[in-house]
């Protein structure tokens, strides 16, 4: 990871992109998560491949929530601003998020990956990128991170497409053939 960032250098939530406000889920979230992520096919679809329920969703506000104790970051929500530039309407998530990679060596490391979701309505304006673009500079400026991993399923061109805006390297998964690797590199 470079030099280990401190949790005291990190900025305090909500953090701010160009249009969006994303802060840490809390479990008043869980209801509009679920309707906004869980109950549309086109946004589980690729991930996570089923129609989580709502005890689901609060087990993922959990998990999400305890990355953020042991890191000082991770997945958040991601809201459009009301007129008053207040926390509007929630329209995705995204953030860093750890997970063990299996290496062709044999060996396994911990890697980080840059996770974004939008609800459908907010697909198409830009979001996702601004979205991933915040937290691949958060990674890299602020946590000091070398690189992120993405593996999203070949068949999700509308990610794939955001981690080409990002400027990802792309190789096939080697255990997985639905699967591409996408590396992002700090510069």
């Amino acid at each position: 990871m470079g030099d280990a960032y401190e949790p005291s250098e990190l900025p305090a939530p909500p953090w701010r992109s160009p249009r969006l406000i994303l802060r840490p889920f809390d479990h008043m979230d869980a209801l509009a998560a679920h309707a906004a992520f869980d109950s549309d096919e086109a946004v589980w679809k690729f991930n996570p491949g089923y129609a989580p329920t709502l005890e689901h969703r609060k087990a993922t506000i959990t998990r999400f929530s305890m990355l953020h104790r042991q890191f000082g970051f991770g997945p958040c929500a991601a809201f459009l601003p009301d007129e008053g530039g207040a926390e509007g309407v929630l329209v995705g998530q995204g953030g860093l998020n750890p997970y063990i990679y299996d290496q062709r060596d044999g060996s396994r490391t911990v890697e980080w990956e840059v996770m974004y979701k939008l609800a459908r309505p907010y697909r198409g304006k830009g979001y996702a990128t601004e979205i991933a673009q915040f937290w691949v500079e958060f990674a890299f400026e602020v946590v000091r991170l070398r690189r992120l991993h993405i593996c999203p399923v070949k068949a999700n061109s509308a990610s794939i497409a955001v981690l080409q805006r990002l400027g990802a390297r792309f190789e096939d998964d080697w255990l997985d053939p639905d699967v591409v690797i996408a590396t992002i590199e700090a510069s």
